[in-house]
């Protein structure tokens, strides 16, 4: 071990000199780009095979392999392998091409130890047999079971097995109204009360008269948004379509016409209403992203995120949840990592796991690479990162609860994103994972069908009294009620389990 780490160590100065010369903003040693493995990585595992004294795995992450990578990998290799004897290659699948990327790696059979995934990719995986059964093995991993959430476990399993560790994070999902601090200020708009779109209906007529007057500038409209409508507004509902769900807080289970429930109905006539009446861009429903700045828009956050809002529009900004916080499925397997059902090293893969979901000092270098290059410690306990520095996908890693928070956020960020999540309720289908396979063709064809008339119902474009019918009579001809059956069943006998 001690020749092995004496190894790293001269890689790693070899490489911290040369970052240091050339400074964070500079060009780190180049990656092969027709893998996406760093160099530093690839030295680490040839040295530690011929050691014979550690074991090294393969990471699949999602992203651009990240500025500093090299460095920042042999700094990690160093300490984990001193640590509990394992170290890892981390390949980097880029934004665009990794869907389709670790479909073709799992169906080729392709090695790997580790695996980042989420959501469909996650419960197909389990289906063609890629992921291990953790179920058993995490009794060797006291520590990581402990530092997740009994309820955040529950929403990871798959036919109540856990194939893989969930990053454990704002695993919970809010909603919530963020508004420009300066016009709230300037109306005297009670934003900490407004929650429906009924609250919000006479402020929005208050706004739009203060545009037409010109007391606002750089709008046109109360509600300026994108093709999406509202951000979250169908997040009560579980569904395997948009328009068929699950209510989170519904104890009998009953699968149910999204679109025509009272709560949903209210939203779309009020949207239809602002629409008419020139509250709402009338380009909504053909523009994919809504502008830099507007007074009020809606999205999914947690407890200080309005740092990043604020940063995002160039303005100060208010931020009030109007749903939520709720653990759901969906929710929780946003990010997961998984261990490969053909891997020669599962429990160590696992043991690693452990390591980067509780050691601080791991899980921040892992986050924000080395301190002094990549980033600067503050009095406050938050860090300042350096100007284009080591900066993977951090949500697809590890736990969040022992991150440094990132400089303006506050120094107690993540206390107040874990004490959320405690006052989250947990959706009655909770750990449920729909079987799509025998209604794949139906889904397909159903989605079809959305896809003509989502934009337009979300935006307030179409009268949704008329629209909603037309849309549900033609998902009845694409097979709408093979999957209600379907969906039924399958909802009905998770509950029975339970």
């Amino acid at each position: 071990m001690k020749k092995f780490s004496k190894v790293l160590s001269s890689l790693l100065a070899v490489t911290m000199a040369g970052t240091m010369l050339a400074g964070c903003g500079g060009t780190a040693p180049a990656a092969d780009s027709s893998t996406g493995t760093d160099s530093g990585a690839a030295a680490a595992t040839d040295s530690g095979a011929a050691s014979g004294e550690t074991v090294m795995l393969k990471w699949i992450q999602i992203g651009s392999v990240p500025q500093n990578n090299d460095a920042v990998v042999a700094a990690m290799n160093e300490y984990s392998i001193d640590k509990i004897g394992i170290g890892v290659e981390i390949s980097y699948l880029d934004w665009g091409v990794w869907s389709d990327k670790v479909t073709a790696m799992i169906n080729s059979g392709e090695y790997w130890d580790i695996m980042f995934t989420n959501g469909d990719k996650y419960t197909s995986g389990i289906a063609l047999g890629a992921f291990a059964d953790l179920t058993d093995l995490l009794s060797e991993v006291p520590d990581l079971q402990a530092a997740i959430p009994e309820k955040v476990w529950e929403g990871a399993k798959v036919n109540g097995k856990i194939y893989s560790i969930p990053t454990y994070k704002d695993s919970s999902q809010t909603q919530y109204w963020v508004w420009d601090q300066a016009v709230a200020d300037q109306l005297g708009i009670d934003w900490q009360n407004i929650h429906s779109v009924d609250d919000m209906d006479p402020v929005l007529y208050q706004v739009q008269d203060a545009i037409n007057a010109g007391e606002i500038q750089n709008t046109q409209y109360a509600l300026t948004i994108a093709s999406d409508g509202i951000n979250g507004f169908l997040m009560n509902y579980e569904s395997p379509i948009p328009a068929l769900g699950v209510r989170y807080d519904d104890e009998s289970a009953q699968v149910v016409n999204v679109f025509e429930q009272d709560d949903i109905m209210n939203v779309l006539k009020h949207m239809h209403k602002w629409y008419s009446d020139g509250l709402i861009n009338p380009d909504a429903a053909t523009t994919d992203q809504g502008p830099q700045w507007c007074v009020v828009s809606s999205g999914q956050g947690f407890p200080g995120a309005e740092v990043s809002w604020a940063s995002g529009r160039g303005a100060d900004v208010y931020a009030e949840p109007f749903a939520g916080p709720i653990y759901s499925t969906t929710s929780i397997l946003g990010s997961v990592n998984a261990i490969s059902a053909a891997s020669k090293y599962k429990s160590e893969a696992l043991k690693y796991l452990e390591f980067v979901n509780t050691d601080e000092t791991m899980r921040n270098m892992l986050a924000y690479g080395i301190e002094g290059v990549d980033y600067t410690k503050n009095d406050d306990g938050t860090i300042t990162r350096s100007e284009n520095c080591y900066s993977p996908a951090t949500y697809a890693q590890a736990n969040y609860f022992t991150l440094y928070p990132v400089s303006p956020n506050a120094a107690d960020q993540w206390d107040k994103v874990e004490e959320w999540n405690e006052t989250a309720e947990s959706s009655v289908l909770l750990g449920f994972n729909f079987d799509r396979s025998n209604v794949e063709t139906q889904i397909a064809n159903c989605s079809l069908v959305m896809d003509r008339y989502k934009k337009e119902l979300y935006t307030g474009t179409r009268d949704p009294e008329e629209a909603v019918p037309a849309l549900y009579a033609d998902l009845e001809k694409a097979g709408l009620e093979d999957i209600r059956a379907e969906y039924q069943a399958q909802v009905d006998a998770f509950i029975a389990s339970k």
